[in-house]
């Protein structure tokens, strides 16, 4: 007869790694909540799906993307969450130990699932790469280290009447966009990783930009020919907190004082629905770091990023 597994009744010696059921949902709320900004990723996701509910399948395959790592504590040694990571299409860490990255990697390893990247904190992401490293293709891409900025309630941020730029309109951007909005977003995305996203999947990448159009999550400009000239994306938002990704603006007006007027303004209009605005950038990119810099975006952590 098969024994069903039941995190209240078995001992266990060691580390033990398992998707997350609804009975984990408060230990998993604690460890996103112990560092907000870094896990917005998670607590969308989590606000999103949830866990599901307990039961022999769930505990023997990865049904919840949310994989715990638990370890025997107390008196009865109970197993209790210490670790978990996001394990979908991306593998994101939400926080692990030294003694959890083999786990998790030979979990991970041993399902044989399609994997896009790894994305994170760095202390998380770049240990467990090393892990995992031998069982993957080769990256399109290693960034170690990508700087996770944030604009708090109260951080000091430039004023956009500093400057005496003119700018068209910052808006939310509407489905009436779409069509002069994709251009600019494919520039983006291939400027940011490399290649066009109209390459591998045309479909599926214009559906992304209608969905986020959709839901309320791209900001643009346009200026007086119909010309998207900047755009910025919430690629997260939960809890008053949101992502900023795809910045860009129209490579003939960069280099003459647009950046940083743009993005102020973005923020503005982000702010009343979003007060903490979060990004991460790539280290190597000096222009970026000193425009996030310059509105008031202040360094509160390291990511790093593995495109597979």
């Amino acid at each position: 007869m098969v024994k069903f597994w039941t995190q209240h009744a078995d001992r266990v010696t060691g580390p033990t790694v398992r998707p997350l059921t609804v009975e984990d949902s408060d230990a998993l709320l604690t460890m996103i909540h112990d560092r907000p900004i870094a896990n917005l990723f998670p607590l969308e996701h989590y606000e999103r799906i949830g866990l599901p509910r307990p039961s022999f399948l769930t505990k023997m395959h990865s049904a919840s993307p949310f994989l715990g790592v638990f370890e025997p504590t107390g008196q009865d040694q109970i197993p209790t969450l210490r670790g978990c990571v996001w394990f979908g299409v991306n593998i994101v860490p939400l926080h692990l130990e030294t003694k959890h990255f083999s786990r998790v990697a030979n979990y991970i390893l041993r399902s044989r699932k399609n994997t896009a990247s790894l994305f994170g904190p760095a202390e998380y992401v770049m240990p467990l790469w090393e892990w995992l490293r031998g069982g993957f293709p080769t990256p399109f891409d290693e960034r170690p280290n990508q700087p996770l900025m944030v604009l708090g309630p109260n951080s000091r941020r430039a004023s956009v009447e500093e400057s005496a730029v003119e700018l068209p309109e910052v808006r939310w951007a509407l489905e009436s966009d779409l069509e002069a909005l994709l251009p600019a977003s494919v520039a983006m995305f291939t400027e940011e990783v490399g290649y066009s996203p109209l390459g591998r999947d045309p479909e599926g990448y214009t559906q992304r930009v209608r969905d986020t159009v959709r839901a309320g999550r791209s900001v643009l400009a346009r200026d007086e020919t119909g010309r998207v000239v900047f755009k910025a994306d919430l690629g997260l938002a939960a809890d008053g907190m949101c992502q900023l990704q795809g910045v860009w603006l129209a490579p003939d007006l960069r280099g003459q004082g647009f950046s940083e007027p743009f993005l102020i303004r973005a923020c503005e209009l982000i702010r009343p629905r979003f007060p903490t605005i979060s990004l991460y950038v790539n280290d190597y990119n000096a222009p970026a770091r000193a425009l996030y810099k310059a509105v008031g975006f202040e360094e509160v952590g390291s990511f790093a990023t593995i495109l597979l």
